[in-house]
């Protein structure tokens, strides 16, 4: 088991948020489901808690690097997510949980901005920046579980502030550097700020705005299209720990259509061509469903499966050495 343990990467918390934000989408439709992704997502985290006692260490030197300390953010998320699940049953641990990830999100914020951001260099940067200042929107999700509304909302126009000044930083990163081969699929982690920010709006503004409604859901939208258009190319590499990319991303996206739409026919729009619509949805919740099991089982083969030590891409010799993982036979 500490061989197990040990083999714990901390992209794995991308793989535990993208498992708890599905079973929040599958709801609706089966509370099995609801429990059976909050029930894994739980048993990842639990890893890298073990990991975190047993191997302290690792960790350090995973935070050296500047993807692995942004994905670290994807932990906090989780905890918010995980605490809206826990409320129904038990609103004063619930709360106390949410609290200590919102606390534990903006602490790493602060850290990594004293550490990279003060020592900026653009190559390291990826769109695990998203994540690391975006990704607070979760606590505007996931705040009316606790009547927070009020603190949801400033939480929700600090990440958008935050995304509208990192899309071009991340962009102009991709324009002007190589990617690493085991960095390309974070690529996909452009798919989840525009949606993530329409659902952490519409979850707080008590009367939100149409037009910027159908903005977020229409710029959501084209970002998906641009990401799932690359996908089979990320899928045709060998497994990467950058694998957990491809989960969150594609939730959140199916989320926010799903509101985006709900809230422009409540406000009293009329939706064109609404079958095929909901057919996008339902389509796009599939798709997302099988994304993220697809990633949960190549991540559940490196940890209890054989691997094999993965070359550095010739290509790019300023990968960082934590990204080129093992790779499952």
């Amino acid at each position: 088991m500490r061989d197990i343990i040990k083999k714990v990467p901390i992209p794995t918390a991308g793989v535990a948020l993208g498992l708890a934000a599905l079973g929040n989408l599958l709801q609706p439709y089966a509370e099995i489901a609801h429990i059976a992704c909050g029930t894994l997502s739980l048993f990842l985290v639990s890893m890298l808690v073990a990991k975190l006692i047993m191997f302290p260490s690792m960790l350090r030197a995973d935070m050296k690097n500047s993807i692995f300390a942004s994905v670290s953010a994807t932990f906090f998320m989780t905890l918010m997510q995980l605490a809206g699940y826990l409320a129904p049953v038990a609103i004063v641990p619930a709360f106390g949980l949410w609290c200590s990830a919102v606390a534990g999100h903006f602490m790493l914020m602060a850290w990594f901005t004293m550490y990279y951001i003060r020592r900026f260099k653009l190559t390291e940067v990826f769109p695990t920046y998203f994540i690391c200042y975006v990704g607070i929107i979760v606590a505007a999700v996931t705040s009316p579980a606790f009547g927070a509304e009020a603190f949801g909302q400033g939480i929700f126009w600090f990440g958008f502030a935050c995304y509208l000044v990192l899309l071009a930083v991340v962009t102009t990163r991709y324009i002007k550097h190589e990617i690493p081969e085991g960095a390309r699929p974070l690529f996909c982690i452009y798919a989840a700020p525009m949606g993530l920010s329409l659902v952490g709006y519409l979850a707080v503004m008590p009367d939100p705005n149409p037009v910027f409604v159908a903005v977020l859901m229409a710029l959501g939208q084209l970002m998906l299209v641009g990401v799932v258009t690359r996908v089979p190319k990320f899928l045709a590499l060998q497994f990467y720990p950058s694998y957990a990319a491809m989960t969150f991303p594609f939730v959140i996206s199916a989320m926010a259509l799903g509101k985006g739409v709900q809230a422009l026919y409540a406000a009293g729009f009329s939706i064109p061509a609404l079958p095929v619509i909901q057919a996008l949805i339902a389509v796009e919740t599939l798709f997302a469903a099988v994304m993220v099991s697809y990633v949960f089982v190549h991540f559940m083969k490196f940890f209890f499966g054989t691997p094999k030590a993965a070359k550095a891409p010739k290509e790019a010799p300023e990968a960082p050495a934590v990204l080129i993982a093992e790779v499952v036979e």
